[in-house]
């Protein structure tokens, strides 16, 4: 028998470049996580994989099961319910790929997915985006593709942008973790304006580069001045690695959300294999991987194919 649903969702990388905060992309790393009916009252989590939402958790504190409440109430679905999550993942923990996002979107969507009101993907990343505390990572993880997306008091506006198909993402995963809460932590309470000015320009640049697929932008588009610099000197050879990408042809690189993990784009496969092949070789504690970036976002299937149509984010 199948599970009454499952979800796939991407990894991120988020801070993208000069889009700090608004920027993200999806990379082709995924969380999966399945629904199924529970022996007993509650919900238990069976997690398994690198970057798995932890099973040995209580169940106030797991991210993918406050999730799974919150997606639950939003679509009215029945009280006193037996659930059971059971999660894999290839999506490191604390590297600055995503892996909150995913378990907060994997989640929210399954919990939607079984009550009585359709929750519409708008609202499914306002209740993402609450949680996650910021809504670049859990736009990117929705829907795919490079995403734009702005909170403010009342709503989250987000466009989200094809992926250019000549373009190459290559991630080196250090081996040592960053925590957010620490990486926020090291940047200042004020920057120069002029600095801030400066990012505002390159951001616009970044989004020119998406949409006209001109990878030639894309070294002004991603040098940053808002985080880049006061978190790079935490982390081992991280800006020795974005330098390195550069010299083997990497049209972007920077950090992949809060780091360490480091993110090139490449407009070749050549320029791509030599970045690969450059980062394996630096010395650097860690594992040089090139990816895809994901075009489709969460991808919902359920027992129910009406329920899929209706609930689906994409």
């Amino acid at each position: 028998m199948p599970p009454i649903a499952s979800v796939d969702v991407p990894a991120s990388s988020a801070n993208l470049g000069s889009g700090f905060d608004c920027f993200a992309t999806a990379l082709s790393l995924k969380l999966r996580a399945e629904l199924w009916h529970g022996d007993e009252a509650g919900i238990v989590l069976n997690a398994r994989g690198e970057g798995a939402p932890g099973d040995d958790a209580p169940a106030d504190d797991n991210l993918l099961i406050r999730a799974f409440r919150e997606g639950l109430r939003a679509s009215a679905a029945p009280g006193a319910s037996s659930w059971r999550l059971e999660i894999s993942s290839m999506i490191p923990a604390a590297r600055g790929l995503g892996s909150s996002a995913a378990a907060i979107v994997a989640g929210v969507v399954l919990g939607a997915a079984v009550g009585r009101r359709a929750v519409d993907a708008d609202e499914l990343l306002s209740m993402a985006s609450a949680m996650e505390g910021h809504p670049d990572n859990v736009a990117a993880a929705l829907y795919g593709g490079f995403t734009v997306a702005v909170a403010d008091a009342e709503r989250v506006t987000l466009r989200r942008f094809r992926a250019p198909e000549a373009w190459i993402p290559v991630a080196f995963i250090p081996q040592h973790e960053s925590r957010t809460n620490d990486m926020r932590a090291a940047l200042p309470a004020m920057v120069a304006h002029a600095a801030a000015a400066r990012q505002a320009g390159r951001s616009a640049l970044l989004a020119t580069a998406i949409m006209t697929s001109d990878a030639g932008l894309l070294r002004s588009a991603m040098t940053d001045e808002l985080h880049q610099p006061y978190r790079l000197p935490h982390m081992l050879g991280s800006h020795e690695l974005i330098d390195l990408a550069y010299e083997r042809g990497a049209a972007g690189a920077c950090l992949s959300g809060a780091g360490p993990t480091v993110l090139a784009i490449c407009d070749s496969p050549m320029n791509a294999h030599a970045v690969e092949k450059a980062w394996n070789a630096s010395g650097v504690p860690g594992m040089a991987t090139r990816l895809r970036f994901d075009t489709s976002g969460a991808k919902l299937v359920a027992a129910d194919q009406d329920l899929t149509r209706r609930r689906a984010p994409m």
